[in-house]
């Protein structure tokens, strides 16, 4: 398995398999946040990626469930992450989650088709870390977002 920078998940996906999409964070803004201060954005490539899926498949060919690490996956254009959840799912065909850190900025660029097709395809694991829904907590904290973008975003998802 490769592994870059910091690696961490939430902890309820403890029992999850783990695989490296990401490293680094796209906004590294946030004021209370140095989890990725001295580490550049970066999306794991596609043949390391597939590398470690086909590890996981030797390893743990039953996989129910897979969190893709790194501070926001879901930055990945709808294009990249349907490439890769389709290879999850050649890879490991009992998977039914893929699970990954996401912001409000990520979901704002993607149409709401776009989320139902990564839906269907397993990406349904989202963890958003909105850290509040005041406007005041939110700008201290240097989130780049309102509480009005968390609701339309969120609202979104539902849809």
């Amino acid at each position: 398995m490769h592994f870059t920078g910091r690696t961490w998940r939430p902890p309820y996906e403890a029992h999850s398999v783990i695989i490296q999409a990401t490293s680094g964070c796209t906004y590294k803004k946030c004021r209370f946040c140095n989890l990725y201060e001295d580490e550049d954005f970066h999306m794991s490539p596609l043949s390391v990626f597939e590398k470690d899926l086909a590890e996981i498949k030797q390893f743990q060919p039953y996989t129910r469930r897979i969190f893709w690490t790194g501070a926001n996956p879901f930055a990945m254009s709808y294009e990249n992450l349907k490439l890769r959840a389709l290879m999850v799912r050649d890879y490991l065909i009992k998977c039914q989650t893929i699970a990954m850190f996401a912001s409000i900025r990520d979901i704002q660029d993607k149409e709401v088709w776009q989320l139902q097709k990564l839906r269907a395809m397993g990406i349904n694991g989202l963890t958003i870390g909105t850290e509040s829904g005041d406007n005041d907590t939110l700008e201290l904290a240097g989130k780049g977002y309102t509480a009005s973008d968390i609701e339309g975003q969120c609202q979104k998802l539902d849809a």
